[in-house]
């Protein structure tokens, strides 16, 4: 007798149809013809053989050779035991397996209600073999018989008619079609007579939506329905709803190890692992990754990796067979298009955004919607599962979703209709940027240099609700700077514009090193755009943001280059403080005496001009550089100058900073007691005020005072407040993780210390920060 695989195969092939062809025809999964065809499933049930002679249009003589091939007598009495074969491969997803049997095996009565569950998830996503996993498990639950039927919701072709599945429903049942084979409602009442007092499982697979699968219900609560679909079939009252997402990394490298052989997998199990993410969990992918690697035995799972790396190749790569990744996704898109072309088209242009998540009022500016119209057109898409919502007005698409918009994207739109797209989102983030920031300081450069028109279209929201969406936003707007700046001219002149809005949240979230990047990025970009005042704005924040990143010789560099400028030069406000900045960051590479010239020069001209603001800042150095020339009364006098300045005309941000520069020069001149004072006030204030990052600042300066004074208990307190504070702000949490390692070796406590100081080295290490000898130093001390 031959093999049931070769005999299915020629017929198919013999009538030009495809897997998936032959698939829809028969109304099976594709995954049931992969396996018969593959010889993993040897014996068909004898529903399967008729629905695969029908799908085929087999003569007589031809469905007697497929029955003896698939060892069943071509007479044999038909069943109701329809399901596919359960896969022999099938692996994770314990959860939703648990879930759903809870569901059918219910034992409280349930008057009238049909047991029914709807598995969804974007194509690949693993919908049908789950729901035939669990059919087989549920099996002897429902004896009756378990009905399968594939409703081509997605795929080639268009989706079965409702009266053509229930016709195939009954003719299963052994039921009689009405007289009117459109009758619907006569169809349904048939086919739910039949199902009265019985126990069956109906499997609804790859239904288009609630409308096809409505009158499919059975009518008795004695049967139940499991139902798989790439929509939210929310209008189907009652339903237990599962939704799938991406394998996790452990079931994925098992569901690849299984398709692929366990050897190869667990030879290199760094490039499994990466194949795993190439192909972002997605078990469509993975079974298409493990059939190229079976398929070609001299790859390895690194050669695999390579080949996927690149994100314009991956889904020519991803693709086998009848098995295809663009495919799939073009089913899904397809039935976007046919009822819903205006999502559809929105789909498509998705492709210009490169983050990871994707902001309703960013796709709003790419599809040059309004806000709330978009937003329905991208919820429209998450039905389909073609994006995901993460949280109102928040989205996310899967990897290889959006390497395929990419691609189309490309094809269906033109250079100057994408610029347009990319121009509207940065005119979106600089109408944010500068709608949230202060009013600029009075008769600063940045004053005069800004337009009013870059806020137009910009939300009437508060600083803080600004700032709460830059926290969520400000990866995607920093890459776009960075894209612009290798853009059109029209880019191009933006970036500078971008880069000195953002200055300010980035200082208050305590970002300087990205602030460093943005400003030398933007410096670059000025050179073609030419922008003077935009070129001496730039120098002096570059060198504000090199202070707080600790790139004190840059800054230096940076304050002189801007000293330089006929913009800054004509500036009598801002001109004295660049002298004053200049000099503190001359004594921070130990260049006292010189620090304290440029001071001078800077207090002198604050005097001229009646410029309290510089003055105060100015004591405040001459204060930190009597403190490194251990001249106590001299440093006790300008910080009184400085405070009494301060209180008077400084912002509340610029009192708080002027306090913790205080505590922290008294600590570094060896006066921790007077270091503890000033922080305790910092941190009094900075309670008051509620601000997070500030009370952080405070905390830090605490713990470090009582360190010096040897109050360990404390210290350690005090710096465990600061890193709560501080985690996810890399270079502040680095710092305080520094510290708070030193009070822990203090302690006793070295095993402690050192996991501090490996954490802190480590995001020293992945942001390219300096100090990285030093701590690195800290792990090598005996």
């Amino acid at each position: 007798m031959a093999d049931f695989g070769p005999v299915l195969r020629s017929f198919r092939k013999a009538v030009g149809l495809s897997q998936e062809g032959l698939a829809a025809a028969a109304g099976l999964s594709v995954e049931a013809v992969k396996a018969l065809e593959a010889g993993r499933r040897r014996q068909p049930r004898s529903a399967t053989l008729e629905s695969l002679a029908r799908g085929l249009g087999l003569t007589g003589a031809e469905r007697a050779e497929l029955a003896a091939a698939g060892g069943r007598p071509a007479s044999q009495p038909q069943e109701i035991r329809q399901l596919p074969d359960d896969l022999l491969d099938f692996s994770g997803r314990e959860l939703q397996v648990a879930e759903l049997e809870k569901v059918f095996r219910a034992q409280e009565p349930r008057p009238g209600v049909v047991l029914a569950s709807a598995v969804a998830g974007m194509g690949g996503i693993g919908k049908t073999t789950l729901a035939v996993h669990v059919a087989h498990r549920l099996a002897d639950w429902y004896p009756d018989g378990q009905l399968y039927l594939n409703l081509r919701g997605f795929g080639p072709g268009h989706p079965m008619p409702v009266e053509e599945a229930l016709g195939r429903l009954m003719e299963s049942l052994g039921v009689g079609a009405p007289a009117d084979p459109h009758d619907i409602d006569e169809a349904a009442s048939r086919y739910r007579s039949a199902l009265a007092g019985r126990r069956v499982l109906v499997l609804l697979d790859n239904a288009a939506d609630a409308a096809q699968v409505a009158p499919l219900l059975p009518g008795a609560s004695t049967c139940a329905v499991l139902i798989t679909s790439r929509r939210n079939l929310g209008a189907l009252p009652g339903i237990t709803r599962v939704t799938l997402d991406a394998l996790p990394d452990q079931d994925a490298l098992q569901l690849l190890a299984l398709v692929v052989g366990g050897d190869r997998i667990s030879a290199d199990p760094a490039a499994a692992l990466s194949i795993v993410r190439l192909c972002g969990g997605l078990p469509l992918a993975l079974r298409i990754a493990g059939a190229r690697l079976a398929d070609e035995p001299s790859w390895t799972a690194a050669d695999l990796s390579r080949r996927l790396e690149n994100s314009r190749r991956r889904l020519d790569e991803l693709s086998v067979a009848d098995l295809d990744v663009r495919a799939s996704i073009e089913f899904s898109l397809a039935a976007a298009t046919e009822r819903d072309a205006e999502a559809a088209a929105g789909f498509r242009l998705l492709g210009l955004h490169e983050g990871d998540e994707l902001d309703v009022r960013v796709a709003a500016a790419l599809l040059d919607l309004p806000v709330a119209e978009a937003e329905d057109r991208l919820e429209r898409l998450v039905d389909l599962h073609l994006l995901d919502s993460l949280l109102p007005g928040r989205y996310r698409m899967h990897d290889l979703i959006r390497s395929f918009v990419q691609e189309t994207t490309a094809e269906l739109t033109d250079e100057p209709a994408r610029e347009a797209a990319r121009l509207r989102v940065l005119r979106l983030y600089l109408a944010a940027a500068w709608r949230s920031r202060l009013p600029d300081t009075h008769g600063w450069l940045t004053e005069s240099w800004r337009d009013a028109r870059w806020t137009a279209g910009a939300e009437d929201l508060t600083q803080e609700e600004f700032h709460a969406w830059f926290g969520e936003e400000i990866e995607e707007i920093i890459a776009a700077i960075r894209r612009a700046a290798d853009g059109t001219a029209a880019e191009r002149a933006m970036v500078s514009r971008l880069t000195i809005g953002y200055l300010e949240y980035l200082s208050l979230r305590r970002r300087s090193s990205d602030g460093v990047a943005l400003c030398r990025i933007a410096l670059d970009t000025e050179q073609s755009v030419g922008d003077r005042a935009a070129i001496a704005i730039l120098h002096f924040e570059l060198a504000v943001q090199c202070d707080g990143a600790g790139l004190y010789p840059l800054a230096v560099e940076q304050m002189t280059a801007a000293l330089a400028t006929p913009e800054l030069i004509a500036c009598k406000r801002q001109h004295p403080f660049a002298h004053v900045y200049l000099g503190a960051y001359l004594m921070e590479v130990d260049r006292v005496d010189e620090g304290i010239a440029s001071v001078d020069r800077g207090i002198a001209e604050a005097l001229r001009h009646g410029n309290e603001g510089a003055e105060a800042e100015g004591r405040l150095m001459l204060g930190i550089a009597a403190g490194k020339q251990g001249r106590p009364e001299a440093q006790d006098e300008e910080f009184r100058r400085a405070l009494e300045l301060m209180a008077r005309v400084g912002t509340q941000l610029e009192r708080h900073w002027i306090l913790v520069m205080v505590g922290t020069s008294y600590r570094e001149a060896g006066r921790p007691g007077e270091s503890l004072r000033y922080f305790r006030r910092c941190h009094t204030t900075a309670i008051s005020n509620g601000l997070p990052f500030e009370i952080a600042d405070a905390l830090e300066g605490l713990g470090r005072a009582e360190l010096a004074l040897g109050v360990l208990d404390r210290a350690e307190e005090h710096l465990l407040g600061a890193l709560g504070l501080t985690r996810g702000t890399w270079q502040s949490e680095a710092r305080v993780r520094e510290q708070l390692g030193h009070a822990l070796q203090e302690a006793g406590r070295s095993d402690e210390a050192r996991a501090q100081w490996q954490a802190a080295l480590t995001l020293l290490i992945r942001h390219g920060a300096p100090r990285v000898d030093e701590v690195a130093g800290l792990l090598h001390e005996d």
